[in-house]
């Protein structure tokens, strides 16, 4: 009996996103599960609440030997999303910042303007940069994540922030090592931290940080992502006469940034954004693998993640799918 009712649980799963190949590869499970175990009505039980715990499903539709399967209530949701996309399709990722929000001491705090903010990273740093941000996040009582494992037919936002308890969570979920790639989705999540768009226990998805239908509230966040990275709340570095080549937008690059106390490698991808229509992100792109040679955002983010959570305030089972969704552990 219990066996037919998990082989039905997988298929109502798999209606709403969750296939089992998925839920095997994130660790939604302990790592010991077997679903022999469910013929033991305990073993059943125990799987439910995992399940439920860790992808985001409500208990008790999920007690239910039939019918369709709830998402939990996370709370209001804004979706910054271009046209098409649907609210179901990103709602699925939340709990991965909500379990990250429990596993922290450091207390939050507000914060500053962009102006306040940058004064005091350039007290110790020439620019900006992707890792003198994170470490403030950090400092700050922010906790930030690098995801991008999602269901199958799920649309990949390129970042969000939850406010859980009153405590901010920044996720990263854009699939770039490079971390001037990062630095610009980062700052943008602080703006709209700092602009209080983030409702109370709820979220706030960016499918595109440049890119989702405009708003108020998307070009705060902007405007002060800017004024944070570069000291004005617009920039645009354009080409004025012969294009460079990767080599020379490198250098040019790195020398407007030492002049004016901004990541060499966001000029760079400022750069090739106003060049909109000329197919030249290819050379911004090849500027960007001189400018900072080496450094891995997503490294970065981990590295972080594993020295700053309390990992025993977590459940063990929910502690592992945390280490597996942010890919602290290799996979087997």
């Amino acid at each position: 009996m219990t066996t037919n009712l998990i082989k039905s649980l997988y298929q109502r799963l798999r209606e709403v996103g969750f296939t089992k190949p998925y839920i095997t590869s994130v660790a939604a499970l302990p790592w010991w599960w077997d679903d022999s175990l469910a013929e033991n009505p305990a073993g059943y039980a125990q799987c439910l609440v995992s399940l439920s715990r860790h992808l985001g499903i409500d208990l008790e539709s999920m007690q239910k030997d039939t019918g369709p399967l709830r998402l939990k209530n996370f709370g209001i949701c804004k979706f910054k999303k271009r046209a098409g996309t649907t609210e179901a399709e990103l709602q699925l990722s939340r709990v991965i910042a909500t379990l990250a929000a429990a596993a922290i001491e450091t207390p939050y705090r507000p914060v500053p303007s962009a102006a306040d903010l940058r004064l005091s990273i350039l007290e110790k740093a020439p620019w900006v940069g992707f890792e003198q941000l994170l470490d403030y996040c950090w400092s700050a009582g922010i906790p930030v994540l690098h995801v991008n494992r999602f269901p199958p037919d799920a649309k990949r936002p390129e970042g969000f922030t939850l406010r859980i308890a009153g405590r901010p969570v920044i996720v990263l979920c854009r699939d770039e090592k490079h971390p001037s790639w990062q630095l610009f989705i980062l700052a943008h999540e602080l703006g709209h931290i700092a602009s209080g768009h983030i409702p109370e226990d709820g979220a706030l998805f960016d499918e595109k940080v440049q890119g989702n239908e405009p708003d108020a509230e998307e070009t705060e966040a902007d405007r002060y992502a800017l004024e944070l990275l570069t000291g004005k709340g617009t920039t645009s570095i354009g080409a004025s006469g012969r294009w460079p080549n990767m080599t020379e937008l490198a250098r040019l690059a790195t020398e407007f940034g030492r002049r004016n106390s901004v990541d060499p490698g966001h000029v760079a991808l400022n750069y090739g954004h106003s060049m909109t229509g000329s197919n030249f992100f290819p050379v911004a792109r090849g500027a960007l693998k001189l400018i900072h040679p080496g450094v891995n955002a997503i490294d970065l983010v981990r590295e972080k993640l594993a020295e700053k959570l309390d990992w025993e305030r977590l459940p063990e089972d929910s502690s592992e799918f945390l280490m597996r969704m942010t890919r602290q552990e290799v996979d087997e």
